[in-house]
């Protein structure tokens, strides 16, 4: 080896060492752009078919099991009700058997006997009628009964309801006549006249009354025509009539 030769050695090596350190750089820069750049990932599929599975067995019927279990329950069912029926028969005759004793009633003493109580005297006794006693008269009497009359009212006629006349006399046999009277018009007519009784010589009872002035004034009420002759027909009744030939039952209220 000369020295011309030995001179160039250091200068080959050089250049071959440079050409390695290009080479790699390449080789890493080279793979830095493989990862950087993005790859389009692979579309192809593979599709592998397999063969379905076997179909499952159909599960047992539980229809039997359910009515067995139905039955069953049923039959509990009746024995609880037998059993409950027996326990409230059982129950109904222990309380009849356990009902508490009733103390005794306290003994009442004995009422007296009630007193027996007199009948009224009858209003229109027939020997004190027969005695022409005014005193039997003494008090209230209805006279009539509910009608309906003619009333002339400062001459014009109107058609009232009239009520059940009304006599309440002393002991003496004077006393007091009222008689009233509805009307559609007029209202109520109210008439009053003292009254006095007398016994006449036919068994009979005469009353006499003067003319009076009603309330309100439109009415009369005269004198002679409402005077009464009665005569007794029971205990309780008799019947009385006007001059103008008006009959009336004669109670005593």
């Amino acid at each position: 080896m000369t020295a011309r030769s030995l001179d160039g050695w250091p200068r080959w090596l050089a250049a071959l060492l440079m050409g390695l350190l290009l080479i790699l750089a390449l080789l890493i820069v080279s793979w830095f752009l493989r990862a950087c750049t993005p790859v389009e990932p692979s579309t192809s599929l593979s599709m592998l078919e397999t063969l379905a599975p076997p179909a499952p067995e159909a599960p047992p019927d539980p229809t039997p099991i359910l009515k067995a279990s139905l039955d069953g329950v049923e039959a509990d069912g009746k024995k609880l009700s037998a059993e409950l029926a027996a326990l409230e028969a059982d129950i109904r005759k222990k309380v009849a058997h356990c009902r508490p004793i009733e103390p005794p009633k306290p003994v009442e003493p004995p009422r007296p006997p009630p007193v027996a109580k007199a009948p009224p005297p009858p209003p229109l006794p027939a020997d004190r009628w027969a005695q022409k006693d005014l005193g039997l008269l003494q008090g209230c009497w209805r006279l009539g009964q509910d009608t309906q009359g003619s009333i002339d009212l400062g001459g014009r006629s109107e058609k009232c309801a009239v009520k059940a006349g009304r006599i309440c006399f002393g002991t003496s046999g004077r006393g007091e006549r009222r008689s009233t009277a509805v009307c559609p018009a007029t209202g109520t007519i109210t008439c009053v006249a003292p009254i006095t009784a007398r016994f006449g010589n036919e068994n009979t009872l005469g009353t006499t009354q003067p003319a009076v002035q009603c309330n309100p004034g439109q009415a009369s009420w005269t004198g002679p025509p409402n005077s009464l002759t009665c005569r007794r027909v029971s205990d309780t009744l008799a019947v009385c009539r006007d001059r103008l030939n008006f009959e009336y039952e004669f109670r005593r209220e």
